[in-house]
C-alpha cells in the first residue's frame, strides 16, 4: 500500500538525493572502518601469540643448547633481541594503530543516531504537511485547526532542517577523513612491521651463523664423546647345593672330605685359569694367602642342555678375603710338602712347580684378630678338605704364598676309541651341541663335527671341563667345552 503511505507520512515523502548519497557513503565508510578495526585487532592477537611462541622456542633452544657448545652466549643474546623486537612491535600496533583506529570507529554510532533521528523528523514534517493540506481542502474550513496545523508544521520543519543542516556538514567532512585516517594507520602498521621484520632477519642470520659454526665444530669431532671399552663382567659359578652351610665360599668345587682335618686346601677351577686358596685351621696359623691366576669361567655342567660359557673378563679379579680362627698374625707358618699324583701308578711325593708370577698375580690378604682391615669388606671363608679328581691336592707354601698344583692330563673317557689314531691324538669326540667361540684360543663347531683331542701344550694351563683339540677337516685348534661333545 504505497509503502504503507510512505512510512506513515501519509503519502508523498520528501526526497533529498544529496543527503541520500551522503548516507550511502557514510554506511560504506562505517562498514569498512569496522572491518579494518576487527582485522587489525585480530592481527595484533596473532602477533602476540607469535611473540609467545617465539619466546618459548628460544627458551627451549637455550635449554637444549649446551653451555660448552660454541656460540651459547650469542644465542642467549639473540633470543633477548628477538623478544624485545616483538614486544616493541606489539606495543606499536596497540598504541599507534589499534587505539587511533578505535577512536575513528567510535564516531560512527553517534552520527548514525543523528541520521536516524533526521529520518524520524522528516516523517513528522511530512505528516504535519499532509495534515495541513487536508484541513485546507476541507469543505468547512476551521481556521483555528488550520492555524494550529501551520504552527506544528513550522515546528517540525525547524527541527528537521536543523538536523539536516548539521548532517550536511558532518557527513562530507567525515567521509573525507577516511583517506588520511587509513593512510596514517597503514603507514604506522607497515613501518612497525618492516622494522621488526628487518631486525628479525638480522637475528635469524646471526642464529644461522651460530648453527653453521656448531656444525663445523661437530664435523671436526670437537664434541664427540670419548668412548671407553665396555667392561666384561666376571663369571660367577653357582655354589654347590651340597656345600657345607658353614662354608659360604664362591667357586667351591670339591669331593668328599679326605684328610685329617688339620689343614684344608681347595683348588678352585675356572675357565682359562685357576684359583688356589689355602686356609689353615691349625692354632698356629692365622693368615690366609690367595693366589688368582687369569680370569674365571664357570665349569661346564653335566646337564645335556648346552650352556654358552660366560665371556672372559680382561683383568678383573673377584675380591676373596678369608678370615681364620682367633690367632695372631705374628706366628710363623712352616712350609708344607705337597703330594701331587703324576699318574695312576706313581705316588711319589714332590713339590709343586713355581708358577710364573708375571702371568699369575698373587693377592695376599692376611687377616688378624682384633685388627680392622681397611679397603674392601671381606667375607669369612671356611673350607674343608676336598678331593680333586679323586686325590687330595695340597698346594705348597713358599714364604707364605700358595703355589697352584698341576692338574694331570685327563685320561680318555669311557667309550672312547684310542686305536688307529694319528700321533699325538688322545681320542676323538663328536659335537652334540653347537658352540661358538668366545675367545681367540677357542674353536667353534656345529652339531656333528668331530674334534681330535690332544694334550695341552702347557700342562699348567690345563682346565677342568675344557679340552684342547683340532677340528677334523680344518686346521682350527683350540679349547672347547667337554660337555658339548661325546667320545666316539
Amino acid at each position: 500500500m504505497r509503502e504503507i503511505l510512505q512510512n506513515l507520512g501519509k503519502a508523498d515523502r520528501t526526497v533529498d538525493d544529496v543527503f541520500d548519497e551522503y548516507e550511502v557513503n557514510f554506511t560504506q565508510q562505517q562498514t569498512n572502518a569496522n572491518r579494518l578495526h576487527k582485522e587489525v585487532a585480530n592481527y595484533l592477537r596473532c602477533c602476540r601469540a607469535l611473540h609467545g611462541a617465539s619466546k618459548s622456542l628460544y627458551e627451549t633452544l637455550g635449554d637444549v643448547y649446551e653451555p660448552e657448545w660454541v656460540g651459547h652466549e650469542l644465542l642467549y643474546a639473540q633470543a633477548q633481541n628477538s623478544d624485545m623486537l616483538w614486544t616493541d612491535f606489539c606495543h606499536k600496533l596497540q598504541d599507534q594503530t589499534l587505539t587511533p583506529l578505535t577512536a575513528y570507529q567510535q564516531q560512527f554510532p553517534d552520527i548514525r543516531k543523528k541520521i536516524d533521528k533526521r529520518g524520524r523528523k522528516l516523517v513528522d514534517y511530512d505528516s504535519q504537511r499532509h495534515q495541513l493540506e487536508n484541513l485546507q481542502r476541507a469543505r468547512s474550513r476551521d481556521e483555528y485547526k488550520i492555524a494550529r496545523a501551520r504552527d506544528a508544521l513550522e515546528s517540525a520543519r525547524i527541527t528537521y532542517e536543523a538536523l539536516n543542516k548539521e548532517l550536511y556538514d558532518e557527513l562530507p567532512t567525515l567521509y573525507d577523513q577516511r583517506i588520511p585516517q587509513i593512510a596514517a594507520h597503514l603507514q604506522t602498521l607497515f613501518a612497525a612491521e618492516a622494522t621488526v621484520m628487518a631486525e628479525s632477519s638480522k637475528v635469524a642470520k646471526e642464529l644461522e651463523a651460530i648453527a653453521d659454526k656448531l656444525s663445523k665444530e661437530c664435523t671436526k669431532g670437537t664434541y664427540q664423546v670419548k668412548r671407553a671399552a665396555v667392561p666384561r663382567p666376571l663369571s660367577v659359578i653357582e655354589p654347590s647345593t651340597t656345600q657345607n652351610a658353614n662354608s659360604p665360599s664362591m667357586w667351591y668345587d670339591g669331593g668328599a672330605d679326605d684328610g685329617d682335618g688339620n689343614d684344608s686346601h681347595e683348588v678352585l677351577k675356572g675357565s682359562k685359569g685357576s684359583l688356589n686358596i689355602s686356609n689353615s685351621e691349625d692354632n698356629n696359623i692365622d693368615s690366609t694367602s690367595l693366589e688368582v691366576q687369569g680370569s674365571y669361567k664357570p665349569l661346564p655342567d653335566s646337564d645335556p642342555k648346552p650352556r654358552t660359557p660366560s665371556p672372559e673378563p680382561s683383568s678383573q679379579v673377584p675380591p676373596l678375603i678369608a678370615a681364620t680362627d682367633n690367632h695372631t698374625a705374628d706366628e710363623a707358618v712352616p712350609p708344607e710338602p705337597v703330594s701331587t699324583p703324576d699318574d695312576s701308578n706313581d705316588n711319589t711325593d714332590r713339590s709343586s712347580p713355581q708358577p710364573d708370577v708375571n702371568n699369575r698375580p698373587t693377592i695376599s690378604a692376611p687377616v688378624t684378630q682384633n685388627k680392622e682391615e681397611t679397603g674392601r669388606p671381606y667375607e669369612e671363608i671356611e673350607f674343608e678338605d676336598k678331593k680333586v679328581n679323586g686325590t687330595v691336592t695340597s698346594p705348597a707354601r713358599t714364604n707364605g704364598e700358595v703355589i697352584g698344583t698341576k692338574i694331570p692330563p685327563a685320561s680318555p673317557p669311557a667309550g672312547a676309541t684310542t686305536e688307529g689314531l694319528p700321533p699325538g691324538v688322545l681320542y676323538r669326540v663328536r659335537a652334540t651341541y653347537k658352540y661358538t667361540r668366545e675367545d681367540v684360543d677357542e674353536i667353534s663347531f656345529d652339531v656333528g663335527d668331530i674334534m681330535q683331542v690332544v694334550e695341552y701344550e702347557d700342562p699348567e694351563e690345563q682346565e677342568e671341563g675344557w679340552l684342547t683339540g683340532v677340528k677334523e677337516g680344518t686346521t682350527d685348534k683350540g679349547l672347547f667345552p667337554a660337555n658339548f661333545t661325546r667320545p666316539i
